[in-house]
């Protein structure tokens, strides 16, 4: 279902298929936002807050209230869903769909794969959830094509960074590694859950990190948190820090 309205203070969203063009549509001028939604936005203050900076950052409009969202989720009867709010110059646009991932992808992991591409962790593109998407898109189109559930990004000094719709973590020794930021990539709502609830370790690393792990695990909010367990030619098994995470994550949202 799609939900379009004016980007102006007093909106009102209408079902509908057409929207005002204007520059998101010309140079890919957009923000989004994709939020779970169970009862009511899991971590929905947060996802507004992104969405707000980046709205800034691409001079866009910000006119989004939160208890008018909630409003809107309610009456719409948007449950178990996955709402996808894009903002651009002259639009705002609610898109809803269903979540993808079954007990099956939990139950046996994600297998992920290395881009050629590399991510330019001087862009400002890199930091930011824009529309601007279509690398993303074709990079993990292509890992698909070839078998595998997500693909990874290294930057220009060929450091970990992202994948094309995740965050990504390894196991050492029993403690949690991530990248960092500034490797060139977006800070994820669940990636800053996971800091506020376990010590993690944010650096520079390298491919041979991740092989060298005792496991891997990506996060983002329609996915939550999922086990890799195949990296290219390389298998893990299941790690009972990431399970304990996992656990943990979804006891947390059953409030949402």
């Amino acid at each position: 279902m799609i939900y379009i309205g004016e980007n102006k203070k007093g909106y009102s969203m209408v079902k509908k298929d057409s929207l005002t063009i204007d520059s998101s549509v010309f140079f890919g001028r957009g923000i989004f936002e994709t939020i779970l939604i169970l009862n009511n936005g899991v971590f929905l203050k947060e996802h507004l807050e992104r969405l707000k900076d980046g709205c800034l950052n691409l001079n866009i409009p910000f006119n989004i209230n939160e208890e008018e969202l909630r409003e809107f989720i309610k009456n719409e009867k948007i449950r178990n869903k996955a709402l996808k709010i894009t903002l651009t110059e002259k639009n705002i646009i609610y898109s809803t769909r269903d979540i993808p991932y079954s007990i099956e992808d939990y139950n046996r992991g994600f297998s992920i794969k290395l881009s050629e591409v590399r991510r330019n962790s001087t862009s400002k593109l890199t930091y930011l959830k824009s529309t601007c998407y279509i690398e993303n898109i074709m990079e993990k189109e292509k890992a698909k094509n070839e078998g595998f559930d997500e693909v990874i990004f290294l930057n220009e000094r060929e450091e970990l960074t992202e994948g094309a719709t995740s965050n990504i973590y390894f196991i050492k020794n029993n403690k949690i590694y991530t990248p960092k930021v500034s490797c060139g990539l977006l800070d994820g709502i669940i990636r800053g859950w996971i800091k506020n609830n376990f010590q993690v370790e944010e650096g520079c690393y390298n491919i041979e990190d991740l092989r060298n792990s005792e496991g891997v695990f990506i996060s983002n909010s329609l996915l939550g948190i999922m086990r890799v367990s195949q990296f290219e030619e390389e298998f893990f098994g299941e790690k009972d820090l990431i399970e304990e995470i996992k656990s943990k994550y979804e006891s947390s949202i059953i409030s949402f």
